[in-house]
């Protein structure tokens, strides 16, 4: 059986001394929106996935997110928070919140520190340690909401490096766009799994212009719906 597991980033917003980011209604299509200052919770909700991976650094807001989740045990959200104002977070204050927060969503629930991504070795870093918790043949969602402002490029690297590397499917980057929110108070949430789509096509063009085989191009047409076009690419080979 096929799992989908959800990759979510947490950041350390502290817009709301209460539940850290701005509370937002995220509307995802027609039929579902939800209110919620964690956008990750919302696209857990949407998605269903079988598996939750919480991704952050040791100074990220694990305290306000576990508290705002449900977590009650008092000593231990005391000795989380302490952790993350100074910045030492570490796995193991991490591991009783993590499986209430299991308990209550019903699936397996991963949180993974990581570092800043100061420099390339940290940041390549960050990539063996995402390949680490999926499994090849896994469907994997990304959500780049939240985090530091370039932990989104950083995610478009990942996604591509996990699915050549670790054998997994990536299936959408969702970003709920807070600074796009209407008048109206929704959100848009975007999806932005085209660009991993737009790579595909440069690595196609990268072959072509090397070696001349345009037979990269029908499987890229097929994957874009383009099944006409491509039929008459092969019709001229």
């Amino acid at each position: 059986m096929t799992i989908n597991t959800l990759i979510s980033f947490l950041g350390k917003g502290k817009a709301d001394p209460q539940t850290g980011y701005r509370t937002a209604t995220y509307r995802f299509d027609a039929g579902f929106s939800r209110r919620v200052p964690f956008f990750g919770m919302a696209l857990t909700e949407y998605l269903q996935p079988d598996r939750l991976v919480l991704v952050g650094t040791a100074g990220s807001m694990w305290d306000v997110f576990f508290e705002r989740q449900g977590a009650d045990d008092d000593d231990a959200m005391l000795h989380l928070m302490a952790a993350v104002e100074a910045g030492q977070v570490d796995q193991e204050m991490l591991d009783l919140p993590r499986l209430e927060l299991a308990q209550q969503l019903g699936i397996p629930v991963d949180c993974l520190l990581i570092p800043y991504a100061r420099d390339a070795a940290e940041q390549a870093e960050i990539l063996h340690l995402l390949a680490g918790v999926v499994q090849p043949g896994e469907n994997l969602s990304l959500d780049v909401t939240h985090g530091f402002r370039h932990l989104p490029m950083l995610a478009l690297v990942a996604a591509r490096y996990l699915s050549r590397v670790a054998g997994v499917k990536v299936e959408e980057l969702y970003y709920g766009a807070l600074e796009m929110t209407t008048p109206e108070g929704e959100t848009p949430v975007l999806r932005l799994g085209g660009l991993l789509a737009m790579l595909d096509w440069v690595d196609a063009l990268a072959t072509y212009d090397k070696d001349g085989d345009n037979g990269v191009f029908p499987p890229r047409l097929a994957a874009d719906g383009m099944d006409t076009v491509k039929d008459e690419v092969k019709g001229r080979d």
